[in-house]
């Protein structure tokens, strides 16, 4: 959650990437922490959740 400190654009900002289920500055992020649990010589796939953008769209 924000803080009562922070501006408040950017309370909004983050209340909005939090409903759309965005990873927040200073919360934990599962995928992430999946992904540095897994060793690099792994068999098994790796998969991170996520939406896909359109090609070219500077993602």
């Amino acid at each position: 959650m924000p803080h009562s400190t922070d501006p408040p654009i950017y309370r909004a900002l983050l209340r909005h990437w939090e409903s759309t289920g965005r990873t927040l500055p200073g919360r934990h992020d599962q995928d992430w922490n999946r992904v540095m649990a897994t060793p690099v010589w792994s068999d098994r796939p790796l998969r991170v959740s996520g939406t896909q953008g359109p090609r070219g769209d500077g993602r």
